[in-house]
């Protein structure tokens, strides 16, 4: 199973300088369906809103429509690309807590990276996506996946 954390997501979905890469992983990858959190959704939609505003604010131009990517999504889910998977969330904090004794000191691990890496070895993810550094180094540091991409 493959967990793509909202960074790919947000570079699949929406248009960055990621989403090349994104869509090349993806679709190399035939493996379906993408693991979907009620996490990664809320995060995912407030990432989009929130370049939104920051493209806006800065004057330049916005190279997607949100209601288009928030479409998007929910056509993948409805056709099985996409499959909201939910974890007990006090086993996520209890784990997160665990890697953060592990790895934060040498890596410098945030809170929201910790949650999502936990959340994907909660949910048996053997893939994970993300175009995070920092929680490529967390990911690959657990030894938990076979495949750290991104």
């Amino acid at each position: 199973m493959i967990y793509a954390d909202p960074s790919f997501l947000f570079s699949f979905y929406a248009w960055d300088d990621n989403t090349v890469t994104a869509e090349q992983l993806y679709h190399r990858d035939q493996r379906r369906p993408l693991i979907f959190t009620p996490w990664q959704r809320f995060e995912l939609r407030n990432a989009v809103r929130l370049v939104t505003h920051r493209l806006k604010r800065a004057r330049l131009p916005i190279r997607f429509q949100s209601g288009n990517v928030f479409r998007e999504i929910e056509v993948d889910l409805a056709a099985g690309r996409l499959k909201h998977r939910e974890h007990d969330w006090h086993d996520t904090l209890r784990l997160s807590d665990e890697l953060s004794a592990r790895h934060t000191e040498l890596l410098g691990s945030a809170a929201v990276d910790l949650w999502h890496v936990a959340s994907a070895i909660l949910l048996e993810a053997d893939t994970f996506w993300t175009f995070d550094g920092d929680q490529q180094a967390l990911a690959r540091a657990t030894r938990k996946f076979d495949t750290v991409a991104g």
